[in-house]
């Protein structure tokens, strides 16, 4: 007589209390940790990915992530696909499908002499999502609104600030909103693939660039800052001073989100920064 096929049971979500005292998620048994910070774990469960939420999320910036996901997939640009919303035991949770690959990022640390070649591709990638569009994706401008209000920021320069992103176009274009060397994937094909578009709106094309420039300089690659720049506005046919007005209005949404001092130093610094015109 056969035994009857048990179903895998589904990975337990646990909860740890972090030094504040305050609990935070942690990774599921029978996963391997791929990021883990105070409010979420990300983890490896066989071929998917598991993103477990903390419970200071709220649920309808989950299912919103989960939704603005599956809306840049519709588009038919070749991303990593959302499977399941769900919730295991306490914790809600986002499962996708596992990319096969490596990161763009360390690709490019392994061969630093072909910087210039990697950028272009990075560019390429970008530019490519930029000419994808959605119906019902919020706008880029209204995220940076709220942001902006939420920033570190004296209560005078978020004032001008405010005033000054009113004077922006709203653009219609895909926008990742953390579009960095560590969130594009080169599989064993040479194909590749962009992961997490939690952040992804619709907006102006530059705006998205500023971020980018701004990500990779705050992180130390003020080099391949530099060069992403001119490479992007080469590729736009755009100025660079056209994505330096972006920059003041990006920094002081960003600086809302880093908790990193160093890093938030550099970005009240260049959200203070208005003569770019």
């Amino acid at each position: 007589m056969k035994k009857a096929a048990t179903k895998k049971a589904a990975p337990k979500a646990t909860t740890k209390k972090a030094a504040s005292g305050r609990k935070v998620p942690s990774a599921p048994r029978n996963t391997t940790v791929l990021l883990e910070r105070s409010h979420k774990v990300v983890t490896k469960d066989g071929s998917t990915v598991l993103k477990v939420f903390g419970p200071d999320y709220k649920v309808s910036a989950i299912l919103n992530e989960a939704m603005n996901e599956a809306r840049a997939a519709e588009t038919g640009l070749p991303v990593a696909k959302v499977l399941e919303v769900m919730k295991i035991r306490d914790h809600w949770c986002i499962r996708r499908e596992w990319i096969e690959g490596e990161t763009l990022a360390n690709v490019m640390l392994k061969d630093k002499k072909n910087l210039t070649k990697y950028m272009r591709e990075f560019v390429a990638i970008q530019c490519e999502i930029f000419t994808k569009t959605s119906e019902r994706m919020g706008n880029l401008n209204d995220k940076l609104d709220k942001l902006i209000s939420a920033s570190p920021l004296p209560r005078e320069t978020r004032y001008d600030l405010h005033v000054k992103l009113q004077s922006m176009p709203r653009g219609k274009a895909l926008c990742h909103g953390d579009f960095n060397p560590t969130n594009v994937i080169i599989t064993p094909n040479g194909d590749w693939r962009v992961i997490d578009w939690s952040h992804v709106r619709l907006g102006d094309p530059l705006a998205d660039v500023a971020h980018t420039y701004l990500l990779l300089w705050i992180s130390g690659y003020v080099p391949a800052a530099e060069k992403y720049m001119n490479l992007a506005c080469e590729a736009l046919k755009v100025k660079v001073s056209d994505v330096q007005k972006w920059l003041p209005i990006v920094a002081a949404a960003a600086s809302a989100k880093f908790h990193d001092p160093k890093k938030l130093e550099l970005l009240v610094h260049w959200a203070s920064v208005f003569d770019y015109e």
